[in-house]
């Protein structure tokens, strides 16, 4: 066994001198066992998912549920039933709705055994056999033809007319012509033309080819192991709602010392004082908090389906919309997957009749309406003579092929005979050089060496601008070809892509291209779709990549646009680089050779059409229409799906402040229970879900795309956020000891009447507050009142079912309510719009009217 990454470096003899192989024999039955023990069977070694409760048990490993299981664990301990068991169905549903979302087995690295061919053709003993896959081994004689997939890494020593498709692992959009001949050592992967890898496809040709790796030492098994030993990073999203976590534990803690510590120095038990600390401690957190977050987010993915991105990872949802990098494949994501002919360079114009009649006899693609088969260079020039009126058909019954001679690595050309003369194509530096004459005037004349270098300069232009060149020619016989001239054949962009890449640079995103196509033309793509306007941007081969350490890709991260001939190590490295400098990257890939960097980053798309089972099952999001701009809206989604979680968040920590500095203010002042545990549980698990879970289906707030990405180091609630969750709670409150003074001045000494009047008036207040949430006061902009007609009806059925519960027996028993009078309802209404009032006109001093 020799070095593998050798193998396109050396000559088919030396080979098999180092293999000790005869290669009109192959390997004897002896040496393939040996081989077999010593490398083991052809296969992806396997790896077991994860059992269903071990993603389960997932769900409840986070602060916000450990908080919320510690108060239903005290609330159980103080004999409040009722309320633990409340605490309780909300942590198991939002268990079940995260896992049934997210729940999906890791397919990837059984997708990539499923690429490997079941069956293989050798050659042992001197005979031709057909053996299992998984039995094939290094040394062995593999004979391939057009629809074979390759069952391991061999190198070619015999070839005719061989193309690969190799899109899958090296991400080159044409088939690969193979050759025999030895390569330089540090030829990068794709441009190993000597060489064969296990899982991609025969599309034209026949050859043999020795393998020289065999299961986890082929490509596909090296990207196996690297998606082994890839963990997921946290999303910015489960840092954000960890942190707040670990806020909301520190409040909780300050809440029961504060109050306890009160209630001792004002001279009350200390047992009372206690169990009164912790009873609102458990009041102050938000037991709807996890519903509401994860429903926002499931809200989100089926908005994003309507979009064409199916998501797999629930709180991928909103990382998208923190991206700050995306890193984008080229063919068909910005481009259209579909090669057409850019441009026609004839020698003279009366030559073009005769150039596109080549194009069709010298062409072995066929058209049929909407669809076609041939190479795509061959349907290219098929479709661009379709675009010029020329009857295909009816050329080809007038000139049939009598005899062909195919293209070839070798000679570079292609010839069809037919009755009038010779039709060539083929690659310009070939047929430029041996062509003898051009047409002038409808006469041949010499085709001299300063016409040739002319030609050479066009040629050379048009591969600069990123196409496929290719040169025609005809003559009477192959000896005396006439030159006509040269088509430039291009993959074209979506036409909406350099819009999208002109909304992600509003938004602060940096777009890089990563591709396995050629440098010159990934700068050409570059520069249409607007990824290489702006100055100082430079683009990288995967050579440069490997040769650049992390941290300096790190620091120069944001000076890179282009990154061309990538390897799947390459793509790993660049992703982490990234990362390292605190970017939040986004991935797209189709190919196998994707999977590990779409598992890195912190989003990975792969193509809906296009891509392989491996780079869906390693994703995280998957575009049904391989569009960019379908991300760019997804981006524009995640960041509204942000913003309603950060407004959730707010509207129930400001309500849940309220019930505890309500029910303290009242210990302070002295006065009687204000607020009874049942009420403020009603409010928080009933009252408040509503419209809570409304703020998700809220609109984006204005300008959302044109603003930089969050910081991923910024909490869901910020300072400001904590300030004005204070501010906010404090006026709530302000309202309800507003509403209790009214009531005990309308019914003197009747505190419970009071208590009563006081609960209805916090349930308002804080369904009135909802409406404060957003950054727009309702003073500059009301239209924004009617922007969300879910979150109206959330209101309206709350408010509907806070007056309802009054006149039900059952509940006017376990919340001690009775039925108000319409005066008391004036009170209620009164005292819950306080808090609005003064919040909109705070936003006005602090925000203007256009605020």
């Amino acid at each position: 066994m020799f070095d593998e990454f050798d193998a396109h470096a050396l000559a088919g003899e030396e080979i098999f001198s180092r293999l000790e192989i005869d290669s009109a024999m192959g390997l004897d039955s002896a040496r393939v066992e040996s081989q077999l023990e010593k490398f083991g069977p052809n296969q992806i070694n396997p790896e077991e998912p994860d059992p269903w409760w071990k993603s389960l048990l997932k769900q409840f490993q986070t602060p916000m549920i450990y908080l919320l299981g510690g108060a239903s664990a005290i609330s159980l301990l103080m004999g409040e039933t009722l309320d633990a068991t409340a605490i309780l169905i909300v942590i198991m549903l939002n268990a079940v709705i995260g896992f049934t979302t997210e729940f999906r087995a890791e397919k990837a690295l059984l997708a990539l055994r499923a690429m490997i061919s079941p069956n293989a053709v050798t050659l042992r003993e001197g005979k031709v056999r057909t053996v299992s896959a998984s039995f094939i081994v290094p040394g062995d004689i593999i004979l391939l033809e057009a629809g074979d997939v390759v069952p391991a890494d061999s190198r070619v020593f015999e070839q005719f007319n061989l193309a690969v498709d190799e899109a899958a692992l090296t991400g080159e959009s044409l088939p690969v012509d193979k050759s025999v001949s030895p390569l330089p050592p540090k030829t990068e992967l794709a441009d190993r033309k000597n060489c064969l890898f296990s899982g991609t496809a025969i599309v034209r040709g026949s050859g043999r080819a020795v393998v020289f790796a065999t299961g986890m030492h082929t490509e596909i098994g090296r990207i196996s192991s690297l998606l082994s030993n890839i963990s997921k990073v946290a999303t910015p999203l489960e840092e954000r709602l960890d942190r707040l976590s670990r806020f909301l534990i520190k409040m909780v803690i300050g809440i029961a010392v504060l109050v306890t510590g009160l209630g001792v120095l004002q001279g009350r038990g200390i047992v009372r004082m206690i169990e009164t600390g912790i009873a609102l401690a458990v009041a102050a957190v938000p037991e709807g908090l996890p519903f509401v977050a994860t429903m926002t987010l499931a809200l989100g993915v089926h908005r994003m389906a309507k979009r064409n991105a199916l998501v797999r990872n629930l709180a991928s949802v909103e990382t998208l919309g923190s991206t700050t990098v995306i890193c984008t494949d080229k063919t068909g994501t910005l481009t259209m997957n579909d090669m057409a002919v850019r441009t026609v360079e004839v020698m003279n114009p009366g030559d073009e009749d005769l150039l596109l009649k080549v194009a069709v006899l010298c062409n072995k693609a066929h058209l049929d309406g909407d669809s076609s088969l041939g190479d795509p260079m061959e349907v290219a020039l098929l479709k661009y003579a379709l675009s010029r009126r020329v009857d295909i058909e009816a050329i080809r019954r007038e000139s049939p092929i009598l005899r062909e001679e195919p293209f070839e690595s070798q000679t570079m050309i292609m010839l069809t005979w037919h009755r009038h003369g010779v039709a060539v194509k083929g690659a310009p530096e070939k047929l430029i050089s041996q062509a003898s004459r051009f047409l002038y005037q409808g006469k041949a004349v010499p085709f001299t060496p300063d016409h040739r270098d002319k030609w050479m300069d066009r040629v050379e232009k048009m591969a600069s601008q990123g196409m496929r060149t290719l040169a025609f020619a005809w003559g009477e016989n192959e000896n005396d070809l006439i030159f006509l001239g040269v088509a430039g054949i291009f993959d074209p962009p979506r036409p909406d892509v350099r819009e999208s890449v002109r909304s992600c640079l509003d938004a602060g995103i940096h777009v890089i291209m990563v591709t396995g196509d050629h440098l010159v033309t990934a700068r050409s793509i570059a520069g249409e779709v607007g990824i290489l306007d702006q100055s100082g941007l430079v683009a990288l081969s995967g050579y440069q990549i490997t040769e650049i350490d992390e941290q300096e890709l790190s620091a120069r991260a944001r000076d890179i646009a282009v990154i061309a001939r990538v390897t799947p190590e390459h793509k790993l490295k660049i992703i982490r680089a990234l990362q390292a400098a605190g970017e939040v990257v986004a991935m797209t890939g189709d190919g196998v050779n994707d999977a590990a960097a779409l598992k890195q980053a912190d989003v990975g798309i792969a193509m809906g059409i296009q891509g392989t089972e491996v780079s869906k099952e390693a994703s995280d999001i998957i575009l049904q229409d391989d569009r960019f701009s379908t991300i760019v809206s997804a981006i524009g989604e995640g960041r509204k799906i942000f913003d309603n979680i950060r407004k959730s968040v707010l509207f129930l920590l400001c309500c849940n402040l309220s019930e505890v500095l309500t029910v303290l203010g009242g210990i302070i002042l002295g006065l009687p229970s204000i607020l009874l545990p049942l009420q403020i549980l009603w409010i928080n698990l009933v009252t408040d879900v509503a419209p809570a879970l409304a703020l998700a289906l809220d609109p984006a707030e204005p300008g959302v795309m044109r603003r930089p990405p969050k910081n991923r180091q910024e909490d869901i609630l910020t300072k400001r956020h904590r300030i004005n969750i204070v501010f906010y709670g404090f006026v709530m409150s302000l309202g309800v000891f507003s509403a209790y003074g009214l009531s005990l001045a309308l019914h003197p000494g009747n505190t419970i009447r009071a208590t009563e009047i006081c609960f209805h008036t916090l349930v308002f207040a804080q369904l009135l507050f909802v409406f404060n949430v957003r950054s727009k006061s309702l003073f500059s902009n009301p239209g924004q009142i009617f922007s969300n007609h879910w979150l109206l009806a959330g209101v309206a059925f709350s408010a509907l079912l806070q007056v309802a519960i009054t006149h039900v027996p059952i509940m006017q028993t376990v919340l001690d309510i009775v039925p108000l009078s319409g005066l008391e309802w004036g009170i209620v209404l009164l005292g819950a719009l306080v808090p609005t009032l003064i919040a909109q006109v705070r936003k006005i001093f602090r925000y203007g009217m256009v605020g």
